[in-house]
């Protein structure tokens, strides 16, 4: 077969399997008639599937008077991958099987300030440890998202974490995988575009459509950090004024809790550069059980994300916006509340129906995310050295 067609064989395989994965059983009329294509080009597309062990037969359809269909299901211990996440304190691996299910989790700590050295030397002490019959190495790949602040040291950490690894290795930026996470767990539409916003040290955006990220790659990643929300406000090393993340960030937020009372005391904060996350979620915890200095510090920041996201989507037509990140899943109620006043009645206002969520991917949408994008550039037949659009994944080969 050609390059052409082997490409447009591997298409309609991925196609396939997101269908069955989506459906979680069916039957070749119905995955022809929703892909538009003959049932031959099916029939041959799901013989391949079945001799990969991709998919499997799984009974037949009730009958409607005629004869029965029979119906496929995805083989979900076929194919497995890990998602990788680097926090300020700790590494974690997720691993999940072709269904997205959670199969394996795993956090092994970093010291303060890790280098690449150290990152790479965890994650290859963490895989030893996923999965302890040693076949950690059957993985299809493992998937990376690059955590806020590693832009400049993207390539070199990548370099660390490949040197010796026998698993395909693919990265993504941490809101492209958190918006992944989410898509695969069946938070988002099936089709058409979606925003997600991941708020943790820094703030991101990924944008998907139809299930695939519109994203620049892990050294430049679509950040709202230098997004203007008040052009009186304090200046910015960018040279603005008001920026995001002086109102937002998860060091904006502890900062300001800081500053009010003994709140921080209360709460037991311990503001640390590697608590930033843990010390949000009690915050945003105290917040959402109506600790009135709690609520004001949270509810501000909530505010400020949701006039970002407005000036970020609005003229996108984007009618679908997910939340992520620690501090929004401690208190999605809250944050619900606050995004309807300030951002979904806006829209209605306008004649506009969004919906707004907040992400409830577990254990971290990252890392779940991260290994969705392993899955989906791994598990189709004939591609396992595939990567996705040059900007915003990075095969391990090409480091």
């Amino acid at each position: 077969m050609g390059t052409t067609g082997e490409r447009r064989a591997s298409a309609t395989d991925a196609a396939i399997l997101e269908i069955v994965r989506r459906r979680s059983e069916t039957s070749r009329v119905e995955i022809s008639r929703e892909l538009g294509v003959t049932p031959a080009t099916v029939t041959y597309a799901v013989k391949r599937l079945l001799a990969a062990g991709l998919l499997r037969e799984a009974g037949f359809a009730q009958s409607k008077g005629g004869k029965r269909a029979s119906l496929l299901r995805l083989n979900d211990q076929a194919r497995w991958a890990i998602g990788c996440t680097i926090d300020a304190d700790r590494l974690s691996l997720a691993g999940v099987d072709l269904t997205g299910a959670l199969r394996a989790r795993i956090a092994v700590p970093l010291g303060a300030s890790p280098e690449p050295a150290e990152v790479g030397r965890a994650l290859h002490r963490a895989l030893t440890m996923i999965r302890p019959e040693g076949q950690a190495h059957s993985a299809t790949g493992i998937g990376l998202a690059i955590p806020h602040g590693f832009g400049d040291h993207g390539p070199e950490l990548l370099r660390e974490l490949t040197e010796g690894l026998e698993i395909p290795f693919i990265s993504a930026n941490a809101p492209a995988c958190a918006a992944l996470g989410s898509f695969w767990s069946g938070e988002q539409p099936e089709s058409g575009l979606c925003a997600t916003v991941h708020v943790d040290a820094g703030l991101g955006l990924a944008i998907l459509q139809h299930g695939r990220p519109l994203q620049p790659g892990p050294s430049s990643s679509a950040t709202l950090d230098h997004v203007g929300i008040d052009p009186e406000g304090p200046p910015c090393a960018c040279g603005g004024r008001g920026c995001l993340h002086q109102y937002a960030s998860a060091r904006a937020i502890i900062e300001r809790a800081s500053r009010t009372g003994d709140l921080a005391h209360d709460l037991g904060l311990r503001l640390t550069g590697s608590s930033l996350s843990s010390d949000v979620v009690l915050i945003a915890l105290a917040a959402a059980r109506g600790e009135p200095r709690a609520r004001d510090v949270f509810v501000a920041a909530v505010s400020a994300v949701a006039q970002a996201v407005w000036s970020a989507t609005s003229a996108l037509g984007i009618r679908a916006v997910v939340l992520s990140g620690p501090g929004m899943q401690a208190a999605p109620v809250l944050v619900g509340e606050t995004m309807d006043r300030l951002f979904t009645a806006r829209a209605r206002n306008l004649g506009a129906e969004v919906s707004v969520s907040v992400s409830q991917v577990q254990p971290h949408p990252c890392a779940v995310g991260a290994a969705v994008l392993a899955l989906q550039t791994f598990m189709t037949p004939g591609r396992a050295s595939r990567s996705e659009p040059a900007g915003w994944v990075f095969p391990a080969q090409a480091v």
